[in-house]
């Protein structure tokens, strides 16, 4: 099957979690590249407040709440955005959740709740997306944002770090699924970003050790052999290239984006 190619006036995209950090960093890097940007996030305010952060003046960003791990509310999400500009044909699925918990004291609670956002969500938005796409017989990219978590093992957030092992193996699957139709799917793993979940899961590890929340984090530093944290924007910028045409080839890969802190 050959499919169309995407116009240039469907330049369209969807970013989840967008009011994190490399949410917001990705939406401004898509606005950058002329995109339209729909923002999806569960905190409605914030995600309004994040949109007009980005484009004060509201033509090309829209702020819309959605539970990611809920289908009912990607399938309300998706209908916003294409009644507002069209079918997405760029996402980037950003949301997600961690909270530090040794193994033996993880509730399965926290553990279905992990996997329900991490993994379930990408899921549902991937799929969505997806199919939108098809029925509209244009081709796309999609990038999910994993973890070096999910390269290797963490004894403090071992349901963080299954949830992002599966959303590797997840967009390996729907790039060999969606490949005939001209849909790319690519994830990329960051390492110690410069984030409120990096500082705040850093603080839980101090307050656990007895340590200093810089201490906890120059730990972890020394062993990314660029030897300093990512700022978020780095991230984002991996993100948003992968949707460009010029990685038309990239598909079914998941880019670490660590300093060196992973090479598998």
């Amino acid at each position: 099957m050959e499919a169309n190619v995407i116009s240039t006036e469907a330049r369209v995209a969807v970013v989840t979690g967008a009011v994190g950090g490399i949410g917001q960093a990705a939406v401004t890097a898509l606005c950058d590249n002329g995109y339209s940007v729909a923002l999806w996030d569960l905190d409605l305010n914030a995600v309004a407040e994040a949109a007009k952060a980005v484009d004060p003046s509201g033509s090309s960003t829209l702020g819309i709440r959605v539970d990611v791990g809920d289908a009912d509310s990607v399938r309300s999400a998706l209908e916003q955005t294409v009644a507002w500009r069209g079918v997405p044909t760029a996402v980037i699925t950003g949301a997600g959740i961690m909270a530090v918990q040794p193994f033996l004291e993880l509730q399965p609670s926290s553990w279905t709740k992990t996997l329900q956002v991490n993994l379930t969500g990408t899921f549902l938005v991937l799929q969505a997306c997806a199919k939108a796409m098809v029925e509209a017989r244009l081709t796309g990219a999609m990038v999910a944002v994993s973890s070096v978590a999910g390269r290797s093992p963490r004894a403090d957030a071992s349901d963080y770090a299954a949830s992002k092992a599966a959303v590797i193996s997840l967009v390996r699957s729907a790039a060999v699924a969606l490949a005939p139709q001209g849909i790319r799917v690519n994830a990329i793993c960051p390492g110690i970003v410069d984030t409120l979940m990096t500082q705040r899961n850093a603080q839980r590890r101090a307050d656990t050790e007895g340590r200093d929340r810089a201490e906890v984090l120059a730990t972890l530093l020394a062993k990314v052999p660029l030897g300093r944290i990512a700022s978020v924007s780095e991230v984002a910028a991996v993100a948003a290239r992968l949707l460009d045409d010029e990685f038309s080839y990239v598909t079914g890969q998941a880019i670490n984006v660590c300093g060196g802190l992973e090479f598998d």
